[in-house]
């Protein structure tokens, strides 16, 4: 994409980088607002800017890709929840998805193990919580800082699964899904639609139809 330079500020002009928040921060007027995003220099430099004309090629690049949008059929593109399970990284369609949350206490039922770990009460109402990675076959990881419970609904089945990590929202156009990467266990593979690039790494989108009959099966 054609980069938008901020030339109509030269460098010296620029003391938000030089005093301000993201220099050395000695600028007086910081103690009046608090941030430069306050300050009325900020906001002349980034009027200057905004009303500028455009480099060459930058409307009609964006024209162009705007354009590409529309040739985009409706139910090729999906919105997925980025998350991981151990040392690989996976993805629900958000269409499934109710909240995330941080951990919360999990009791177990008596007789019962395995996949099920218990359950757990989320906003006043108790839940199953299953162990996402026996039910995908990922090594889990000890870090609690980053874990995080995935509260999933398909209908009328709710289920809670704790992600040693959640990324976040990402959109991804359904034809330009690969063959599931050989990393994958066999359990991913077999609840997998295919893999898509996000962040330099290969994300694995499951189905979530597939998940929610494997647990179906498995734990009623």
């Amino acid at each position: 994409m054609t980069p938008q330079p901020l030339k109509l500020v030269p460098p010296d002009e620029q003391c938000w980088n030089r005093i301000g928040i993201r220099g050395d921060r000695t600028c007086p007027e910081l103690l009046k607002v608090t941030h430069c995003n306050n300050c009325p220099v900020f906001a002349v430099a980034g009027r200057r800017f905004l009303d500028a004309p455009s480099p060459d090629g930058y409307l009609a690049e964006w024209t162009a890709r705007l354009a590409l949008r529309d040739e985009v059929r409706e139910g090729d593109e999906s919105s997925v929840l980025v998350f991981r399970l151990g040392d690989e990284w996976l993805a629900l369609p958000v269409a499934v998805l109710v909240e995330v949350t941080r951990p919360r206490p999990v009791h177990r039922i008596p007789h019962r193990g395995g996949l099920l770990a218990g359950v757990t009460n989320i906003r006043g109402e108790l839940h199953l919580c299953v162990r996402m990675d026996l039910v995908l076959g990922a090594a889990p990881d000890g870090d609690p800082d980053l874990r995080r419970f995935v509260v999933i609904r398909r209908e009328s089945e709710t289920w809670v699964f704790a992600a040693d990590a959640v990324d976040q929202v990402h959109r991804v156009l359904l034809p330009d899904l690969t063959s599931a990467a050989p990393t994958l266990s066999r359990a991913q593979v077999k609840l997998t639609r295919g893999v898509f690039p996000h962040a330099n790494r290969s994300v694995g989108m499951l189905d979530d139809a597939r998940l929610f009959q494997t647990l179906r099966e498995r734990l009623r």
